[in-house]
C-alpha cells in the first residue's frame, strides 16, 4: 500500500498538467505517459536461490509531433526497474533496470495500413557500475492492418543483438465482438475485456515482462560464481489475472490487477546458468495519460 500513494499523487499531478496543456497545445502534437508499479510475493526456488520477492516500476513518456499528414515523430524516454529480494549466496541480481531514449515514427502506408518503428537506445543492466557493455539499442518494428472498425491485425518484430533470441516475431489482433466484449490480443498484454460502462471495464488477461541486461564486472565474485562477472542475462516473466480499468477523466485511465506469476526466469545464457522461481501472486497498479 505504501507504493500506491506516490503513484496516485503523481497520476493526479499529471492529470492536472494534461488538462492545462490540452487547452494550449497544438492539435498536431500528442503526448502519452504510462506509469506502472507492481509487486510479486516471495517464493522458494527449486534450485536453491531462496526467496525472490520482486518490486517493479515502469515509467514512460512519449511526445509525437505531426510532421506530415501521414507521418508522426515519436520522441521520449523510459525507465524500468526490477528489484529482487534474495540472499547474496544465490545468483539473482539485486536489481535489473534500463534507462533509454525512444526515437521512432508512425507512418500511414495506405488507407488500411499503419507502421511503427521505434529505437530504444540506452543503458540496460544493474546500473551499479555503468560501462559500454551495458549500452544497447533494441529495435521494434510493427505494422497494423485495419480490416474494419471492429477488427484489426498486428504484426511485429523485436530486434536485440545482445539477446539469446536476437529476433522475436509477434502476431496479434483486436476484435470488437459486440458493444461490451473485446478480444484484445496485442502483446505484451493480451486480454479479454468487458465494458461495464463508458468509464469502467474489467478484463482477464496476461502480461509479459522481459529484457536483456548486463550485470557488472564484480557480480560473479559477489555471488560466489566468478564466471558470471559481466555476464548477460535474459529476464522474463509471465503474469496472469483479472483487472479493472477506470477512465477517471477523458485523458486519464487508472488500472488495477492481481493474479499469479506462473513463470519467471533469469537466463545467463552465455554462461549456461538458468534460474527460475515457483509460481507466486502479484499485484499491479497503473496510470495512463493521453492528451
Amino acid at each position: 500500500m505504501k507504493r500506491a500513494v506516490p503513484l496516485g499523487l503523481l497520476c493526479a499531478a499529471l492529470t492536472l498538467l494534461s488538462a492545462t496543456l490540452a487547452g494550449v497545445s497544438s492539435a498536431a502534437v500528442s503526448q502519452e505517459f504510462d506509469l506502472e508499479s507492481g509487486a510479486v510475493a516471495g517464493t522458494s526456488d527449486n534450485r536453491g536461490i531462496g526467496t525472490a520477492r520482486e518490486l517493479s516500476t515502469d515509467m514512460r513518456y512519449v511526445i509525437s509531433p505531426q510532421i506530415t499528414n501521414d507521418l508522426l515523430l515519436r520522441v521520449g524516454a523510459e525507465w524500468e526497474r526490477f528489484s529482487f529480494a534474495a540472499p547474496r549466496t544465490g545468483a539473482l541480481p539485486d536489481a535489473l533496470q534500463h534507462v533509454n531514449a525512444i526515437i521512432g515514427f508512425d507512418y500511414q502506408l495506405a488507407d488500411q495500413w499503419l507502421m511503427r518503428t521505434e529505437l530504444q537506445p540506452g543503458v540496460y543492466g544493474d546500473l551499479r557500475l555503468t560501462g559500454w557493455r551495458e549500452v544497447d539499442a533494441p529495435l521494434i518494428i510493427g505494422a497494423a492492418y485495419l480490416r474494419s472498425d471492429d477488427l484489426q491485425w498486428f504484426f511485429g518484430l523485436r530486434i536485440d543483438a545482445r539477446s539469446q533470441f536476437p529476433v522475436l516475431p509477434a502476431l496479434g489482433a483486436r476484435w470488437q465482438v459486440d458493444e461490451s466484449w473485446t478480444l484484445n490480443l496485442q502483446l505484451p498484454q493480451p486480454r479479454l475485456e468487458y465494458g461495464i460502462s463508458d468509464k469502467h471495464l474489467v478484463y482477464l488477461g496476461a502480461g509479459v515482462k522481459a529484457g536483456t541486461f548486463t550485470v557488472d564486472e564484480h557480480f560473479g565474485n559477489d555471488h560466489g560464481n566468478p564466471r558470471l562477472n559481466g555476464a548477460t542475462v535474459d529476464y522474463a516473466e509471465l503474469r496472469l489475472g483479472p483487472g479493472w480499468s477506470w477512465k477517471v477523466f477523458p485523458t486519464t485511465t487508472l488500472e488495477a490487477e492481481a493474479g499469479y506469476v506462473p513463470w519467471r526466469t533469469w537466463d545467463f545464457f552465455d554462461q549456461g546458468v538458468l534460474l527460475h522461481s515457483r509460481p507466486a501472486p502479484y499485484l499491479q497498479l497503473g496510470c495512463h495519460v493521453r492528451f
